[in-house]
């Protein structure tokens, strides 16, 4: 990870879970506690009994002091919940003096909404890639892209929503691990290595 973040502006991001903590994909608060000092960009990715709280009584108490402590730059509330209000979210998350993430499924546009940041996800960790992609029509607003992404056709990715000048980032999870479910940093690095030599291309 160390490697990786001095040669490319990667965010790592870590997932919470109070159901699954300690699971492949949701590692004890002890190893995230570890990254702290090791120059890190990091992101939380709220997921389960966690996002349903913040969605519905605009808190997490339990979360809320470790995330909110500066390891984090930027939060993400994992949900399908159709109801969500990017305000309240956008709002909770200033508290902590982080950016917000939400995720959205239409393939046609990005949430009007500009009280956080938008990542198009039709696939919700399940690694699908969807059949397009959106835009934004505002270059200078940051916008994300998840599924089915990783080493084998992020070139292809990048192609396609760069074909269009706007600020975005890639969102990978099952694309970069490996046959036991762990984080492969082989794949990672061959995800920046296409990413970055197809960005200085096009510059």
């Amino acid at each position: 990870m160390r490697e990786l973040s001095r040669a490319y502006p990667i965010e790592w991001g870590i997932l919470f879970s109070p159901e699954r903590r300690g699971g492949p994909r949701y590692p004890s608060l002890s190893f995230v506690s570890a990254l702290r000092f090791g120059g890190f960009r990091l992101s939380a990715h709220v997921c389960g009994k966690y996002a349903r709280d913040i969605i519905e009584h605009g808190h997490a108490f339990e979360l809320e002091s470790f995330i909110g402590s500066g390891i984090f730059q930027r939060v993400q509330i994992n949900t399908a919940d159709p109801e969500v209000d990017p305000r309240k979210v956008g709002q909770w998350a200033q508290r902590l003096r982080l950016n917000a993430i939400l995720q959205c499924r239409n393939d046609d546009h990005f949430p009007v909404s500009t009280d956080v940041h938008w990542l198009f996800d039709r696939s919700g960790g399940k690694g699908l890639s969807p059949d397009k992609w959106p835009h934004t029509k505002d270059a200078r607003r940051l916008v994300g892209y998840a599924g089915g992404i990783g080493p084998d056709n992020v070139s292809d990715v990048v192609q396609t929503i760069g074909a269009i000048e706007h600020s975005y980032w890639l969102d990978m999870e099952t694309g970069v691990r490996d046959e036991c479910d762990r984080m492969d940093m082989d794949a990672c690095g061959r995800v920046c290595a296409q990413v970055f030599s197809h960005e200085e291309e096009v510059q």
